[in-house]
């Protein structure tokens, strides 16, 4: 019997369209949209393909042929991370899922969520985010250019980079040592962990005086958020780390998971006013609105708090137990096209 050949995907930049039938993954549907393979809110991803990341959703799509479009050869992607290029990559690239689908589907929850299950898949999602990041000096969004030229370097070296992340060092070696400075920053009792379930809570405690800890930051996080994530399934987080106090909720949130519901957000604009006005040196708090990818509870440009970190914590405690009761601020889980997406 003659092998079937697998069917053939190739990727169109989202600019470059011009509305010609294609599918989209890890995105939002747009003219010329006949499959959507995505986990962002109110998309209109057939149920029985859900999973926690898009590159889940693709290697489910190609397990059920029959769930994509006939008469479509194009694929196409809005954004740049890691999930989206995998997920791109999953569909485009002959033979990689058979290969390497595990690995990458770990990689893209490594990438969208910093959840670690094994040090080589973080690599792989922490040089994708390199790629990215090498594009025109900064990190490509929903931009034609650069986003193009980003998605086709992921997409070359994505295939190595499933089989041998170790060779990639070049890219990921930053991120990947302040991961490692994270790690034993918790190994040494510098790094806390207090898990308040009931909340859905968890809080970080990191002292900043420990020399590590100057290592441990990335993209804004005091400690990388992989070792928090890892640690954790709670998905609000709360750090605090000298003066410096937050409130954040993960990603997790603002996407549609199959794995579990995610206890919904909700409006923490009343807390950033009464956190405003207990603030000793009369500075602001600002919450970036439930809506927002990661949004945060924070002081503008990461000021330092004047605030008794007890007394931070026991008004996030008691402003979550009280907003909980009520209605959420976002559902990622609504109807198709009742939750305006913004990622």
């Amino acid at each position: 019997m003659t092998p079937r050949r697998s069917r053939r995907w190739r990727y169109v930049p989202a600019a470059a369209l011009e509305g010609r039938p294609h599918v989209v993954v890890d995105g939002a549907p747009r003219p010329g949209t006949r499959c959507t393979l995505s986990h962002w809110p109110a998309t209109p991803t057939p149920e029985e393909l859900w999973a926690d990341t898009s590159a889940g959703i693709v290697r489910r799509a190609l397990a059920r042929p029959r769930s994509l479009p006939k008469g479509v050869e194009v694929a196409t992607i809005d954004h740049y991370d890691a999930d989206g290029i995998i997920a791109l990559g999953l569909l485009t690239v002959d033979g990689l899922d058979e290969r390497c689908g595990d690995r990458l589907e770990r990689a893209a929850a490594a990438g969208d969520f910093d959840v670690v299950a094994d040090r080589r898949d973080a690599l792989v999602a922490f040089a994708l985010g390199a790629l990215g990041r090498a594009e025109a000096g900064g990190g490509p969004g929903s931009g034609g250019d650069d986003l193009a030229a980003a998605a086709a370097r992921g997409l070359e070296a994505l295939p190595g980079l499933a089989e041998d992340p170790g060779e990639f060092e070049a890219l990921w070696g930053a991120e990947a040592a302040a991961y490692d400075a994270a790690v034993a920053l918790a190994a040494d009792g510098a790094l806390g962990i207090e898990e308040h379930p009931q909340r859905d809570l968890a809080v970080v405690r990191v002292d900043p005086a420990v020399a590590a800890a100057a290592g441990a930051g990335w993209a804004g996080a005091v400690v990388h958020r992989a070792v928090v994530h890892s640690a954790t399934s709670c998905l609000r987080v709360a750090t605090v780390a000298g003066d410096r106090l937050e409130v954040r909720y993960r990603y997790e949130t603002w996407v549609r998971l199959a794995s579990r519901r995610p206890r919904p957000r909700v409006d923490l604009g009343a807390l950033a006013r009464t956190l405003t006005e207990a603030e000793p040196d009369g500075g602001s708090w600002l919450f970036d609105g439930a809506g927002a990818i990661t949004p945060a509870l924070h002081r503008p440009g990461g000021a330092p708090s004047g605030l008794d970190p007890e007394r931070f914590l026991t008004l996030v405690g008691a402003a979550l137990d009280d907003l909980d009761r009520g209605a959420p601020a976002w559902d990622p889980y609504a109807r198709v096209g009742s939750v305006p997406v913004t990622g």
